[in-house]
């Protein structure tokens, strides 16, 4: 099934009737203890939050870059100046060009440069009818044209896939079902075949390209059979951009159960990752491959090797000291830390876990945790998964700062409780006494 006409000389294409069907059906009327040494619980905490000096940091670099290259690739399309649009994508794509907390900047243009139709058409399934004004097939259209006019410049190839990816997603949902309606799963599939068919002309390997491979990646939910391919395109992706940690994370999250994978695979590919990345990440790569898994799926704590793991974080952390990575394994080690005493500290099962999460989340805290970036932990609270559309970003933040810094206390509270003070400086932490 086919959504849109590439024939500019008849717009009563065989896909038209296709378009309409779609959208008359569619769119038609029919803590170990709670406290942790607090004997009056998380109150207390609240109580000494005063005499914990830690900056808090709610617009990073990271934040303002990202807006930055999502707005100017934004504005390169509406104005259609392409070959600008493309030169800044592929400049970025070669050189790995990424924000300081690692998201590639050809990932942040190409998404800026397709937002106004991804957005227009997620309005269109959110409200059951188009935005006023607004046509989202036509600029679906508008953008297949602009691809047949640079039919070599995979940049461009690239804005037009993710398009579909996304627009395939926004008809489907984004969890992990399999209660998907018939309509909504063929628009889906639709959708991703357009997108393969694109990226099929491009090799990432003779572009030597991340995103290219990315995109590959991304098509995977799209497959009959992606459970056969995954670990192959990651492993492509991963050798060809080892350095960013975020497709080890994807590729974790990828294996989970309720996608295409089991704990016993992710943990094997885990360690295979790791193996190839050693020189690079030590054992950074098995920290990174069950980052996001764990928080998506505790019951993977059953399985990991937490002292592996505590290992990973730790080189990982060596390797990219900066403060976002710290924020992101800070958090990451104390959600996990609660999901573990609330799994296994009343059945007796796997007893060393809670213990020595605890003591990795002390380690990240003292050693690496200058500063906290409270998007980060609302994040992790919601197991950094993209739902946190449906919470505006100040809320989230709110929610971040105030479990980050009772966390980042609980190091500290015995000192806190007996009139101590403690500064967070880049330099490190001071406890000065009463």
């Amino acid at each position: 099934m086919k959504f849109f006409s590439l024939d500019r000389t008849n717009t009563s294409s065989a896909a038209e009737p296709t378009l309409k069907k779609l959208s008359q059906t569619f769119y038609g009327g029919d803590a170990e203890a709670e406290s942790d040494g607090s004997q009056d619980g998380n109150n207390t905490v609240k109580d000494l939050l005063h005499r914990l000096q830690i900056p808090v940091n709610s617009d990073t670099p990271d934040q303002k870059e990202s807006d930055e290259t999502r707005d100017r690739g934004l504005f390169l399309a509406r104005q259609e100046r392409w070959e600008d649009l493309e030169d800044q994508i592929r400049t970025y794509d070669q050189n790995r060009t990424t924000t300081s907390a690692g998201t590639p900047l050809a990932e942040l243009m190409l998404f800026g440069a397709r937002s106004d139709v991804v957005r227009a058409a997620e309005h269109a399934l959110l409200h059951g009818h188009p935005a006023k004004g607004a046509d989202f097939f036509a600029g679906i259209e508008a953008l297949e044209y602009m691809l047949e006019d640079y039919p070599d410049s995979y940049p461009l190839a690239l804005i037009v896939a993710h398009m579909h990816i996304d627009i395939g997603w926004a008809w489907r949902g984004a969890a992990a079902k399999e209660d998907v309606r018939e309509l909504n799963r063929e628009a889906f599939h639709a959708h991703f075949e357009r997108a393969e068919a694109i990226l099929n002309r491009f090799c990432p390997t003779t572009h030597h390209s991340p995103a290219l491979s990315a995109a590959r990646c991304a098509l995977l939910p799209g497959q009959a059979d992606p459970a056969e391919k995954l670990c192959k395109e990651f492993e492509a992706l991963i050798a060809l951009d080892p350095t960013n940690p975020r497709h080890m994370r994807a590729l974790g999250n990828y294996l989970l159960p309720r996608w295409y994978g089991d704990f016993d695979q992710l943990d094997l590919q885990a360690r295979r990752i790791a193996a190839r990345t050693y020189d690079l990440w030590g054992a950074g790569a098995y920290a990174w491959v069950w980052f996001d898994a764990l928080l998506v799926d505790p019951r993977g704590l059953e399985m990991v090797e937490v002292e592996y793991f505590l290992d990973g974080v730790d080189d990982a952390l060596t390797r990219c000291g900066d403060q976002h990575s710290a924020n992101l394994m800070a958090a990451h080690l104390f959600r996990s830390w609660q999901c573990a005493r609330e799994q296994y500290n009343e059945n007796g099962f796997r007893q060393d876990l809670p213990p020595a999460l605890r003591e990795g989340f002390d380690m990240v805290v003292h050693e690496h945790l200058r500063e906290i970036h409270p998007l980060i932990w609302g994040h992790a609270e919601i197991g950094f998964e993209n739902t946190s559309r449906i919470i505006s970003r100040e809320r989230l933040a709110a929610k971040g700062k105030e479990i980050a810094l009772q966390a980042v206390a609980m190091p500290f509270l015995t000192g806190l409780q007996n009139g101590q003070t403690v500064y967070f400086t880049p330099e490190g932490i001071t406890q000065i006494n009463p």
